[in-house]
């Protein structure tokens, strides 16, 4: 039979000062919480000088203790019991931990839950971990022995640091899929290798102190960049079962930037119309009082998909009034002003957008759709059949350019065509040549094809990561992330 490994409980027999309960361990002689996931952990504690000291006040105590003592004790459980749940919901809610310096703060919850509040360093060093450890065991839990799918990606935070987030979920045939964080980590560079480490080590972390399941592991979503192809190769070593599907919403946000570069005169317009009412209150008065029930020309981001699409509809929507108010502002008065009068006297600009309106309205919408949580695998298919129908049927060289180019992004994802032959069988189409199990094929009922999951975990990344609270170490903002990323969910 195979070697049992021991229990922590084993370990500690022969200590009557340790306590452990609920994956917890406490040291009852020097009143804090102790690392217990090895047992070196333990007796490295147990040898330090300041431990010995109190284990002689605490054995000198339990000699002369009385029922007084006893309740004092059951006091400082239900103390440890609130540090850790305050802990916890303050970094879940992403409370900064230094509020709990903040006088007035500190006294209200005196006042109200007759503890006394503890320090943030207190928090920080032996609570944060705990929350943490907790909130891994929890997703432990969701995940059970299910097969898996993950999503990966990397970006530059503030500090000019490369990070990289991994996220994980279900393949499950009656259970919806939602994904959980589980790894955030500073890589040395961005490259196929130090990506591959880094989901590798996340996995066996996360499996500890089981062995990854390699053949569970079944799908993989990122963006196209060739390092993460690359990646996906790497892994498939491991992972004999891997398919690689790139994310389908970047795929279509690349044919959406076709568009864009497909129509100069309506990107210049929505550039500069954007800029003629930022910082501009008496602009945005004039606008507000001739047209009051019209929003403001929209202000979109190219790296937030569809919304270049959005800001063309707005303006095909409200051009003459639009028009009406620029030509009321001043040339002088500012350079957009006069790129916005230059740009909207174009006759082939109404045009632009007339087309925009009649023909690509839908793109951005089924950006959106994409981006929903816990689609069927075979609604997100089709999905993306009617966006071809629709990219098929728009008239013109800009039809064809864009029909190229959706062509191209659809062909070189070869995870994509492995998930739409599994979405046919699913669907109850007669495929032959079928490679895969007929049961792991029922896997893939809940696939996602997209990996907005790990883009919004970046979004609370750089919630958490704010101008003011820059002095984390990448191992506690791992840490405030997870915790924060679940409790989100």
């Amino acid at each position: 039979m195979p070697k049992r490994k021991p229990t922590v409980d084993e370990w500690i027999r022969d200590y009557k000062e340790l306590n452990y309960q609920s994956g917890k361990l406490f040291c009852r002689a020097c009143v804090k919480m102790i690392q217990c996931e090895k047992k070196y952990n333990i007796i490295q504690h147990l040898k330090t000088t300041l431990h010995k000291e109190c284990l002689k006040k605490f054995t000198n105590k339990s000699k002369q203790s009385t029922i007084g003592e006893s309740l004092a004790s059951t006091g400082q459980n239900e103390q440890r019991e609130f540090y850790f749940d305050l802990c916890k919901a303050m970094v879940q809610s992403n409370i900064p931990l230094n509020k709990l310096k903040n006088t007035n703060f500190k006294t209200f919850l005196e006042k109200y839950c007759k503890l006394h509040i503890p320090e943030e360093s207190t928090l920080r060093k032996n609570y944060v971990s705990l929350v943490y450890n907790e909130t891994i065991h929890e997703i432990k839990e969701l995940i059970g022995s299910n097969y898996i799918w993950f999503t990966v990606d990397e970006t530059t935070d503030v500090c000019g640091r490369y990070i990289a987030n991994l996220i994980i979920g279900v393949l499950n045939e009656d259970v919806p899929t939602t994904g959980y964080l589980i790894c955030s980590k500073e890589l040395d560079a961005t490259n196929n290798n130090t990506v591959s480490r880094f989901i590798n080590e996340a996995l066996i972390n996360f499996y500890l102190p089981e062995s990854v399941p390699s053949d569970k592991i079944l799908l993989m979503l990122s963006d196209a960049a060739a390092y993460m192809v690359k990646t996906a190769s790497n892994l498939k070593v491991f992972y004999g079962n891997l398919i690689h599907c790139t994310c389908l919403a970047h795929g279509l946000n690349r044919v959406a930037e076709t568009i864009r570069q497909q129509f100069p005169l309506v990107n210049e317009l929505i550039k500069n119309g954007k800029k003629v009412f930022i910082k501009a209150p008496l602009r945005v008065q004039l606008f507000k009082e001739q047209l009051p029930n019209t929003p403001l020309p929209p202000e979109p981001v190219l790296t937030r998909w569809g919304t270049w699409l959005d800001a063309a509809l707005y303006y095909a929507d409200n051009f003459e009034n639009f028009k009406k108010i620029i030509f009321e502002l001043p040339e002088a008065a500012s350079k957009s002003i006069k790129d916005c009068q230059v740009v909207l006297i174009e006759k082939e600009l109404k045009n632009n957008l007339a087309f925009i309106k009649s023909n690509l309205s839908f793109v951005s919408k089924t950006i959106k759709l994409l981006e929903k949580q816990q689609m069927l695998l075979v609604s997100s298919i089709k999905t993306i059949n009617n966006f071809e129908d629709a990219i098929d049927n728009i008239p013109g060289p800009t039809g064809q350019i864009l029909k190229n180019k959706l062509k191209d992004v659809l062909s070189k994802n070869e995870g994509f065509q492995k998930l739409k032959t599994i979405a046919m069988v699913l669907e109850g189409s007669i495929v032959s040549d079928l490679k895969m199990h007929p049961a792991l094929m029922a896997k893939f009922k809940h696939a996602p094809i997209t990996s907005v999951d790990v883009e919004r975990s970046f979004s609370a990344y750089k919630n958490i990561l704010s101008d003011r609270r820059q002095s984390f170490t990448t191992e506690n903002l791992n840490q405030h992330l997870v915790i924060a990323s679940f409790y989100r969910n």
